[in-house]
């Protein structure tokens, strides 16, 4: 052992090689112990070793009278380094009395030997296979208020473990966690203090802040829906999308009230939305965007009368009550304050290109179908491609996410786009007022020409 340390460019100090004729032996023990130059003792150990050990006998005795005051007093723990390079018949390690409870590098087998022989070098060398990372600076959030705490949290935390155990639940869980998440939401509600412009849109925008911690553990839990290879009974999220207009009129019996007091919820709703359709483009579950585009939805207004179904645009809904505290608060003027709060909100984990795209793929699948949707977060998008519009020269991806455009092969998607540039006269009509950007029309992304054109 010592030889091959040596090999290795540890300097080993062993009575073999250092201890002379005419030396005190005593001294030397001393030194291994006490000397700064020495920086690990290695204490081999074996049954003999360990007898003699715990009898005080011998030079392994002496050795052991001047070590245990040192190991627990004098010196640091880490220079004494047990090594156990013998077992018992059970496979039970030697170990003296004076070194019960220390960690030790065990060289006693071949099949190990190796792995440990390095770990004792990298203690040597003070390499370690695993460091401590450096601190880094603690969360501002855990300084700021205390936020609200909500049951959804804990549905989160118990998730893996419940749909591990048992794969179907996945749909019971999903409700339990709608149906707490709507319960928090309607204690959002705002009773306003003050009837003057700028102060409610500091309400709003104070309550809208307020209610993050809710709104990041809907966007989790839906990242891990949209993860699970658990197939999702979709009418379970749809059912509660359909609820979420209500939350827009008073839901007690008074008989005048302002539809400000209730713009908190016109941008949840359409915020929430957008992080759905991020969520599932994110984790490339187009099967759940496609579902939440096209579905039918049978919205409920406050007596609960079923209307005639709608389409997803009915979770549009524009918010200017804050504009002027907005723009107030941040010394400029702003196309669309809703927009530019949404996106002071983007959540770790999320980019704003993630919120953007998911906005953009609105627009156009409203296109499609001659339904509304303004991409009110447009302007801030980092970049000019949209990945799932670029990669449609490809037939595989095209197939993947055909349903999209509620399309079965390229032609009827190249139609629909064809049609879609012959009726378009003004192609930079989709843009803020004052703004030189416009929204890019679906058919100059895709090349209409080369989509399914290559594998």
């Amino acid at each position: 052992l010592a030889e091959r340390l040596v090999s290795d460019g540890v300097d080993v100090s062993i009575d073999k090689w250092d201890l002379k004729e005419g030396h005190d032996k005593f001294n030397f023990m001393e030194t291994m112990v006490k000397s700064p130059d020495i920086d690990k003792v290695l204490i081999i150990l074996d049954k003999i070793y360990s007898e003699k050990a715990d009898q005080r006998a011998g030079g392994v005795g002496t050795e052991t009278q001047i070590i245990s005051p040192n190991i627990y007093v004098n010196v640091s723990q880490e220079k004494f380094i047990p090594i156990v390079c013998v077992r018992d018949e059970d496979g039970n390690a030697f170990i003296p009395t004076y070194l019960e409870g220390r960690i030790y590098i065990d060289l006693s087998e071949q099949e190990h030997y190796e792995t440990n022989y390095e770990k004792l070098l990298r203690n040597i060398f003070k390499r370690p296979a695993y460091n401590k990372p450096k601190i880094g600076k603690a969360p501002s959030y855990l300084f700021e208020e205390t936020p609200m705490s909500h049951k959804t949290s804990s549905i989160i935390r118990s998730f893996d473990n419940q749909i591990e155990k048992n794969p179907k639940r996945i749909n019971s869980i999903t409700r339990d966690f709608l149906e707490e998440f709507y319960s928090n939401l309607m204690d959002y509600t705002i009773t306003f203090t003050s009837r003057d412009t700028v102060t409610f849109g500091k309400e709003i925008c104070d309550n809208i802040n307020s209610y993050t911690p809710l709104r990041n553990d809907f966007i989790l839990f839906f990242e891990k829906v949209t993860k699970s290879e658990i197939e999702l009974e979709i009418d379970i999220l749809i059912r509660f999308l359909e609820r979420l207009p209500l939350l827009t009129s008073p839901q007690d019996n008074r008989s005048s009230w302002s539809p400000n007091e209730f713009d908190n919820f016109r941008f949840f709703i359409h915020e929430l939305f957008l992080y759905l359709i991020a969520v599932g483009l994110k984790n490339a579950n187009y099967t759940f965007v496609e579902e939440l585009l096209y579905s039918s939805y049978f919205f409920q207004d406050e007596n609960n009368y079923k209307n005639e179904p709608k389409m997803f645009e009915k979770f549009y809904k524009h918010v200017d009550i804050i504009k002027q505290y907005y723009n107030q608060t941040y010394s400029q003027n702003f196309y669309s304050p809703m927009a530019d709060l949404m996106i002071k909100r983007i959540p770790d984990g999320y980019t704003r290109d993630h919120l953007v795209d998911a906005d953009l793929l609105c627009y156009y699948v409203a296109e499609l179908n001659n339904l509304y949707w303004f991409p009110i977060t447009y302007v801030y998008k980092t970049r000019g491609k949209f990945e799932l519009f670029d990669r449609l020269i490809s037939k595989r991806h095209f197939d993947k996410v055909k349903l999209l455009f509620n399309v079965s092969n390229t032609k009827e998607l190249q139609d629909k786009l064809t049609t879609i540039q012959k009726n378009d006269k003004n192609p930079e009509r989709v843009r803020y007022s004052g703004c030189y950007d416009s929204v890019i029309p679906i058919y100059k992304i895709i090349d209409i020409d080369k989509i399914g054109t290559t594998r």
